[in-house]
């Protein structure tokens, strides 16, 4: 077994919030979380979106730029970046040599073991800034271990309801648990219940919270479709104003917001007939998405491929699917717990509207089949089709 391979493998043991196993490793890799400039972005929908946005705008003003994101969508070094280059397969290998005696005396889990991984390996590589990607919460999240310049968080809504709480107030606790003292906090517009508890968690931490305006800055055009971006945007560049000791040049900001490339967002993968990817994976999400591809003026029909995990519910989205897409086909990803394609079709009362194919490479194909130009498709709801999607376009999700 390789070193990739025996990483992927210790996936079974499935997640486990807490922060000492982490502290653990990390003091055994030197603690390279203490000195490194970060910035640490949590939040439900746009959390990843925000960090690629800021680590582009940094790397476009010539900073060393590390970039750690969950999950991947193909390969597991997608997750850790350095300029939008992935790490190899030979840095995984010296880390996994180096620290597997720690990694199963721990227990640490494969989110816990890669988050030691990515801060090793950004200072090992003497990065100048690494843009932290919060992976489940924040509270209890690996990746809330270290020391930031500033951290951020993006829009909280209702998703993982089994392990942060099945409220907005209970979700929004987790997410404060970023927050450091005397640390700035830069929020994006959130729904009063939450707003109240990132001020109230603030208020007893002594870190203090900046709220964006709600008008997005039409002088910032950002190269990630979907209007939700655009406030992703306006969120990233507020972030900069609390950074010190690095100098963003206005032309070097727009550039980073100009060719910032995210995979799976809204992503284009062909123009006629129009074929779009998103990972879009929870009701606010998976609406700002339908909102995106309304947008697009498709004039022939469209089909939509989705695949969604068990946990997952879209009920107050099918009428619009239903209105959006003349035909629906759903599929199974492969990863954890996914949704039986039986139980996906059940959400839609259309039933002459749906059918199932439950290789997803089968039923992007299928779909591919039955358009033609003026026509549209969308293929959405979890990381897990990043495979089939990447096999049945022959695209890479490796280099930004």
């Amino acid at each position: 077994m390789n070193s990739v391979q025996y990483l992927l493998s210790i996936e079974t043991r499935g997640i486990k919030l807490g922060l000492q196993r982490t502290h653990e490793l990390m003091a055994v890799c030197g603690n390279p979380q203490s000195d490194l400039p970060s910035i640490q972005v949590a939040g439900t929908n746009g959390k990843g979106s925000v960090s690629a946005i800021l680590a582009n705008i940094f790397k476009t003003s010539n900073y060393k730029t590390g970039l750690f994101t969950s999950p991947h969508l193909v390969k597991v070094n997608e997750r850790i970046r350095i300029n939008g280059n992935t790490i190899s397969d030979e840095d995984i290998d010296v880390f996994i040599r180096t620290f597997k005696k720690q990694i199963e005396k721990t227990g640490a889990t494969f989110f816990e073991t890669i988050t030691a991984m990515a801060f090793w390996y950004f200072k090992k590589e003497n990065v100048d800034i690494a843009i932290l990607e919060t992976g489940l919460g924040g509270r209890l999240d690996s990746v809330s271990v270290c020391e930031p310049l500033a951290t951020v968080i993006t829009p909280i809504s209702l998703d993982h309801v089994e392990i942060l709480g099945d409220t907005l107030s209970e979700i929004a606790f987790e997410k404060a648990g970023i927050l450091k003292y005397n640390i700035p906090c830069i929020s994006a517009k959130q729904k009063n219940e939450a707003k109240e508890i990132l001020m109230n968690e603030g208020r007893k931490i002594g870190a203090p919270i900046h709220f964006v305006a709600d008008k997005t800055p039409s002088e910032y055009k950002v190269n990630i479709p979907g209007l939700n971006q655009q406030e992703n945007a306006h969120l990233a560049v507020s972030t900069l104003k609390f950074i010190n000791n690095f100098y963003i040049p206005q032309s070097s900001l727009k550039k980073g917001l100009n060719t910032v490339q995210w995979f799976g967002r809204n992503q284009q993968i062909r123009e006629d007939p129009h074929i779009v990817f998103d990972v879009a994976h929870n009701v606010e999400s998976i609406q700002s998405f339908l909102e995106y591809y309304s947008s697009l003026g498709i004039t022939g029909k469209s089909i939509l491929i989705i695949a969604l995990q068990a946990r997952k519910h879209i009920k107050p989205l099918v009428s619009t699917f239903q209105k959006v897409f003349n035909h629906i086909i759903c599929t199974e990803a492969p990863g954890h717990n996914p949704m039986d394609g039986h139980v996906l079709r059940a959400f839609f009362n259309k039933i002459n509207q749906t059918e199932i194919i439950s290789n997803p490479e089968e039923a992007i194909q299928h779909g591919i089949e039955n358009i033609s130009l003026g026509d549209g498709m969308a293929i959405i709801g979890s990381h897990c089709l990043g495979p089939a999607v990447s096999k049945v376009f022959k695209i890479s999700f490796d280099k930004y």
